[in-house]
């Protein structure tokens, strides 16, 4: 067994996993959506780096300069997002989060708490949320 391989060996291990899942769900249709904020002097302040995949978004990171916090350009990032991937045919959003970081801001924008691993750190949490952007039947052109 090898300990630290290297990255042509990870890519085949990715590519193996892939070609799997495809045959059983199919491709998953994985497109990055990254958002950058700037001040007005062309300084990064924020941004949002994620992607869709198998109609869900997906926030790998949210991160607002702390100079530049609470004037809602974090909120602003995310319904970007949201926005975009509502529009690539997204029905769901997901996100996790460490307890000291930003719960109490995805549970403001609608996301609920679906599950938590604990002491990671010790004594702390990392905390998954989703949320539903839009109703899966209005994607398979269904009526209500």
């Amino acid at each position: 067994m090898k300990v630290d391989p290297t990255k042509e060996e990870c890519e085949y291990i990715r590519d193996s996993l892939k070609k799997f899942n495809d045959l059983i769900v199919g491709d998953d249709g994985h497109t990055a959506l990254n958002l950058i904020e700037y001040d007005t002097n062309g300084n990064i302040i924020g941004g949002l780096l994620g992607g869709t995949y198998w109609g869900w978004l997906y926030i790998d990171i949210l991160w607002v300069a702390e100079t530049h916090r609470r004037q809602g350009i974090g909120s602003r990032l995310l319904a970007v997002a949201e926005k975009e991937a509502i529009s690539r045919g997204c029905h769901h959003a997901h996100v996790d989060t460490m307890s000291w970081q930003a719960p109490k801001f995805y549970i403001k924008h609608g996301y609920q708490e679906i599950g938590t691993l604990p002491d990671i750190p010790l004594d702390n949490q990392k905390i998954l949320f989703m949320k539903q952007l839009q109703n899966k039947s209005k994607l398979k052109g269904e009526s209500l």
